[in-house]
């Protein structure tokens, strides 16, 4: 009975001493595409940031400026509730197993005033470049 219990015991505790996955290769690209991209939001670089939005079609200019006013909304709204966006960092990237081309990227935001958030970013590649989707 004492083998059994120091063979479960010993189980459990492999089980509980995993180091959480590392991403892939294609999910630290993607990664660092969706760091760099709102790097630019962060930097208050919006057209940078909308050029990081994939579209299959040409979108109007009309729609594209609505786009680069939302981002700077976006940023300045968080300029005054939390000093800013301070930091990005990858936390996490999930390649699709069943579509290597789509990526669920997940970045910690850090705050001026110390808040930290973690948002999801859907990431498309499309001709070896990874997007915002």
């Amino acid at each position: 009975m004492k083998k059994f219990f120091l063979i479960v015991f010993a189980a459990v505790s492999l089980v509980a001493c995993k180091k959480k996955p590392e991403p892939s290769y294609q999910g630290l690209i993607a990664g660092k595409a969706a760091v760099e991209y709102y790097g630019y939001l962060q930097r208050h670089n919006f057209a940078s940031f909308v050029d990081g939005m994939y579209y299959k079609n040409p979108i109007p200019k009309e729609y594209r400026a609505l786009l680069e006013k939302n981002a700077e909304i976006f940023a300045h709204e968080q300029d005054s509730l939390h000093n800013g966006i301070k930091a990005v960092k990858l936390s996490k990237a999930d390649i699709m197993p069943k579509d290597t081309a789509l990526a669920a990227v997940y970045l910690s935001l850090t705050f001026g005033d110390g808040a930290n958030e973690e948002v999801l970013v859907p990431m498309v590649k499309r001709k070896n470049v990874w997007y915002m989707k």
